[in-house]
């Protein structure tokens, strides 16, 4: 079996939510769950831009309120700045945002009466290709259903085939009320009036057929259904794909899917290995540790869940990608104080760069609206974003004060921003939006800071989501994370206004800014403080690592230039309570062990998550639900989070490569049972590096240039020269190393 297609012997299972269990397929604007059942399959289908019930009115001025929290923090009043000061100035003012929800659009429901028990039941989906199938036998007959949906087309496409003739009834329910239907015996067309859903789909092939109110009966050995999902006005007619063959429709599709997948390659167990089905290296992890080929699996299945829920023209990734089983599902929203963020960490090493412009595009149309929220809620110019928005909403819609009172958000997604270009080098992109979205971020920094004794002082502050041990509220000052975010920002800011000559009236102003941001400090225990003031004390319990920022995303921190600071971030993060974290927080802890070079620490963070948040299907949740001290609890729920499956993906690229500016690093933080594997096309801003390591402690690195390059060249932590090329050059190194996992060679 190939490396690329991952298997499971059962349908989805979870009761009455079988989605969770379900196989993903999509294209960046469609999306398709499939439960495998063999009797009654209902295959879910979303589109990207069913997001309904958000308000957005304008926001009030309560500068008032915000100055008076400022008064009460410079009493060290921390009761009084949390008493909901901001939430309740919104509301007695009349203000009441909403927050969009996604909604599927409908349910294909496929009905078959099996004629004896199944046998060699399988489902599973080859993740290189992006189809899905499910296959079974009855009385020797070989039953096969396969599906995918079109990057070519925009349509799912499905295909029915068996032995012998067999009988099955097709029928669409819209998750809104159908206004207008139309149901023959070539196929049927559903549509709503609210907002505009539609779906139309038509049979091709050899078969015969009866109409059923509104469902089509159908009996053949081999025919194929199209099915054209549509909404908000879009066009659901079927083009030119009537007529055509159903390789002829995967081979247009995997034309544009494939590539995007194999970008980038990492192979870290035995085609052997990958015989396994998803229940068996799940279940291997269960007893012990999580396999090599589990660990590539996670990477594959992470990279193609993306993949098949970022379109170009499209929405950014949301929490539940296409593949929201329900409305109102918790954290459905874009949530960027980490979930955002942690979804888009992997993209650019691995040559998924098509997906961050959408990202841009979603902030950077919402200017306006951020411009009014830091006016007329902070009296500053510039913008603020919440860490809460949708695609209709974009205000104090989450008016709590953890949200409402954290600052770092567009500084947070400049990161991104600025990486991107970096990567890319568009310069057209640079000047036309994001250095605007950075300055504007800069600028409400540069207003909102107080300046005392040559220092800045940030307040109110908020270190997401945590809260002081004291008790002092989640409303606090000087959060370690803002200082890092703006440092971060306006040090980007000031390399874009080198290269543009955008802003240069402003570079003064904004270099005295980043001279007066105070230096980091540790606490009693000899950890970074997540609070930059000698009256909060940290606490440990908690899932959000927020400070470790200079570190991980960050990279201001190095061991080499600042050991001391280096240990005591180390030690922050020694710290953080196991019973505490969620899945989502394991993989964030997993990329920083990796960026620290701990790469023991890294991969039992991903055991951790393949013990208590990874399903069957490779969906990821929150927490695990079973209560095996491996993450905190949520009221005794489960709920679906699938930003842990991208972060997986990212702290497996952290463990075997990395870059920073002057330096290419070779393995940074490669696990024991990583015994050998293969590498092929992961980028850096430069080039790409493909490279292989072996049992018998053989290293072979070869680096491809894009433009010039000149770096340092790191093999598991200790130089080994350099690395200088010009554009359109490459280079091989082979290296024997007899130490490993980070040992001082």
């Amino acid at each position: 079996m190939s490396r690329h297609i991952y298997t499971l012997k059962k349908p989805a299972g979870w009761h009455k939510e079988r989605w969770r269990e379900a196989l993903p397929l999509g294209n960046g604007l469609t999306g398709a769950l499939i439960s495998g059942a063999i009797g009654e399959e209902s295959v879910q289908f979303n589109r990207f831009d069913l997001w309904e019930d958000g308000s957005d009115p304008p926001v009030p001025d309560v500068t008032e309120a915000f100055y008076g929290m400022r008064e009460a923090l410079d009493r060290e009043d921390y009761t009084s700045a949390n008493a909901d000061v901001l939430g309740r100035a919104l509301r007695e003012k009349g203000y009441e945002a909403r927050l969009d929800c996604p909604h599927p659009l409908g349910w294909l429901d496929i009905g078959f009466v099996p004629p004896a028990l199944f046998r060699n039941y399988s489902r599973g989906v080859n993740m290189r290709t992006g189809e899905a199938y499910v296959e079974y036998t009855i009385d020797g007959c070989r039953y096969s259903r396969r599906f995918f949906v079109s990057r070519a087309a925009d349509v799912t496409v499905l295909r029915f085939s068996s032995e012998r003739p067999f009988t099955l009834t097709f029928d669409f329910r819209l998750y809104n009320e159908t206004t207008e239907s139309e149901t023959t015996e070539h196929g049927f067309f559903r549509a709503s009036a609210d907002r505009y859903t539609a779906v139309a789909a038509i049979f091709e092939g050899a078969y015969s057929s009866e109409v059923c109110g509104s469902a089509v009966r159908i009996t053949g050995t081999d025919y194929i259904l199209i099915i054209r999902c549509a909404s908000n006005g879009s066009d659901a007619a079927f083009g030119d794909v009537t007529g055509k063959t159903y390789e002829e429709m995967l081979a247009a599709h995997t034309a544009i899917h494939t590539p995007l997948y194999d970008a980038v390659s990492i192979e870290l167990a035995s085609d052997e290995e990958h015989k396994q089905t998803n229940e068996q290296l799940l279940s291997e992890a269960y007893e012990n540790e999580a396999s090599a080929a589990l660990l590539e699996r996670m990477w594959r299945f992470g990279r193609y869940l993306f993949i098949s829920a970022a379109g170009e023209n499209g929405y950014p990734v949301p929490l539940y990608g296409l593949w929201h089983g329900n409305d109102h599902l918790v954290w459905s929203q874009y949530v960027a104080n980490e979930n955002v963020e942690q979804t888009y960490w992997h993209v650019m090493a691995g040559g998924l760069s098509y997906a961050i412009p959408p990202l841009i595009r979603y902030y950077t149309k919402k200017t306006k609206k951020f411009r009014e929220c830091a006016r007329q809620v902070f009296g500053c110019r510039g913008i603020w974003i919440s860490a809460y928005s949708t695609p209709h909403s974009a205000g104090v819609s989450v008016p709590v004060s953890v949200i409402s009172n954290w600052i770092s958000c567009a500084g947070w997604l400049s990161r991104h921003f600025w990486e991107y270009y970096l990567y890319s080098q568009d310069e057209t992109l640079l000047k036309n939006e994001i250095l605007p979205f950075m300055y504007e971020t800069a600028l409400f920094f540069r207003d909102y800071a107080v300046k005392e004794g040559g220092r800045i002082r940030l307040y109110p502050s908020v270190s997401p989501e945590n809260t002081p041990l004291d008790g002092a509220g989640e409303v606090t000052q000087n959060a370690t994370m803002d200082f890092a975010v703006m440092k971060e920002l306006l040090t980007n800011l000031l390399a874009g206004i080198e290269l543009t000559g955008m802003y240069k009236a402003e570079r003064d102003s904004f270099r005295a800014l980043l001279a007066a941001v105070p230096p980091y400090q540790i606490n009693e225990d000899g950890a970074i403080k997540e609070w930059m003031r000698p009256e909060l004390k940290d606490h440990y319990a908690h899932r959000h690592l927020s400070h470790i920022y200079p570190v991980f995303p960050g990279s201001e921190i190095s061991e080499h230039e600042q050991p001391k600071l280096w240990a005591a971030f180390r030690k922050a993060v020694e710290l953080r309570e196991l019973g505490a974290q969620s899945g989502w927080s394991l993989a964030h802890m997993a990329c920083i062990w990796a960026r620290m070079g701990e790469s023991e620490r890294a991969v039992e963070c991903l055991d951790g998550m393949a013990k208590g948040v990874i399903m069957d299907s490779l969906f990821t949740t929150h927490n695990d639900w079973r209560a095996m001290g491996t993450t905190m609890q949520w009221n005794g729920e489960c709920v679906m989070q699938l930003d842990a499956a991208f972060g997986a993906v990212n702290a497996i690229q952290e463990m075997l490569f990395r870059w920073q500016k002057d330096a290419l690093m070779i393995l940074p933080a490669l696990p024991k049972r990583l015994r050998s594997g293969i590498v092929r096309g992961i980028v850096f801003p430069e080039g790409t590096a493909d490279i292989t390591w072996t049992e018998d402690h053989t290293v072979s690195v070869t680096v491809f240039a894009n433009r010039k390059m000149d770096k340092r060249f790191l093999l598991m932590g200790k130089q080994y020269g350099a690395v200088h090329l010009e554009a359109g050059e490459h280079k091989r190194f082979q290296y024997n190393y007899s130490v490993r996992n980070n040992d001082k060679c």
